[in-house]
């Protein structure tokens, strides 16, 4: 299997290498944050357990990761020699904060909404795991589960989706043909796609609701990029800033879900718009929804980044979940008519 992050370059802007001080800098701040949120969800997760609804079927490891462990979800509909559609979860966390367990409630009840087969994939994460070093974990469980034939799967009906990073890393791993031939569609859910912007262009890309609106990715997102990729590394790489793919080294499926007040919602637009090959008008008329052919885009209103897993916000937790199941029916409907359809 080929690696990620070897391919050509046409052009190239190239990673900076900053300065000792800023090293230091980014290296405490990163490093306090994982241990901050790591202590955090130890606490959360110990003073309000996951509900049985939401938790795995089973967790398991592969022999080409085995330190990685998976978290497969199974509908509680599923029929005894029935095979089921798979969806490959990917956890956000700007590359390096979160696990596989921080998409429970999502795997769990994608599952039993849509009566699928979900795993939530565990993948390195940065500053240990740098790119492409994620995206290559997510290539080879991703392979090691399809050919899984303990599960109950149709494993020519499989789909990648991941939310934030997560879906970064997807699209990334979905160009390589060891998984691009494997899948069917990808799910990207409020990805990152484009690190040749700085925070200050992306802001300026979204509306803002009052003045104390704020952006939850500004003040981090520099860190996490110093965290995720490595001096001297051309930012252009369609594998690393995903905004640069082609179509043709793609899969045909490909569905993105953006948020209105999200800085990192115009580069998947315009990602989605490109890939489409949608004209000026179509572009105008799609800014907040569009299917054309295989390409679908849906840019939820009056939410941020993260709403769909928004854990603290307990006030909105029961019109959270509803939001979600509404857009989850959608989903649903798409994936069935398209990448779920049977040939």
């Amino acid at each position: 299997m080929a690696d990620l992050g070897k391919q050509p370059q046409s052009s190239e802007i190239l990673a900076p290498t900053l300065s000792i001080t800023t090293r230091t800098s980014y290296f405490l701040q990163l490093w306090s944050l994982k241990i901050a949120v790591s202590l955090g969800y130890s606490i959360i997760r110990s003073l309000k357990p996951t509900p049985l609804e939401f938790r795995p079927s089973l967790i398991k490891a592969y022999p080409c990761r085995p330190k990685l462990r998976n978290r497969i979800f199974i509908p509680r509909g599923h029929k005894a020699s029935e095979l089921l559609p798979l969806y490959l979860d990917v956890h956000g966390g700007g590359h390096t904060l979160c696990d596989a367990e921080f998409d429970d409630e999502f795997c769990a009840t994608f599952a039993n909404q849509l009566n699928i087969v979900v795993v939530s994939i565990e993948h390195g994460r940065a500053p240990r795991s740098k790119f492409p070093e994620p995206a290559n974990d997510v290539v080879a469980i991703s392979q090691a589960i399809i050919k899984d034939t303990s599960l109950p799967i149709d494993n020519a009906r499989v789909v990648l989706g991941g939310f934030s990073s997560g879906g970064n890393i997807c699209l990334s791993a979905a160009q390589l043909p060891a998984v691009r031939e494997k899948i069917k569609g990808v799910m990207a859910w409020y990805p990152v796609m484009d690190f040749t912007l700085s925070p200050r262009e992306k802001q300026t890309s979204r509306p803002y609701r009052n003045a104390k609106d704020f952006d939850q990715l500004k003040d981090f997102g520099p860190v996490f990029e110093w965290g995720y990729i490595r001096s001297g590394q051309n930012l252009k790489d369609p594998l690393l800033s995903t905004r640069f793919a082609r179509a043709e080294d793609l899969p045909k499926w490909i569905f993105m879900i953006g948020a209105q007040y999200d800085m990192l919602a115009n580069e998947a637009r315009q990602t989605i718009f490109d890939l489409a090959n949608l004209d000026k008008l179509e572009r105008a008329e799609g800014e907040y929804g569009f299917e054309k052919g295989s390409y679908k885009w849906l840019l939820v209103r009056d939410v941020m980044h993260g709403f769909t897993h928004n854990l603290m916000d307990g006030k909105n937790e029961a019109l959270r979940r509803e939001r979600n199941k509404e857009i989850f029916r959608g989903v649903g409907e798409w994936l069935f008519k398209g990448p779920y359809a049977r040939e």
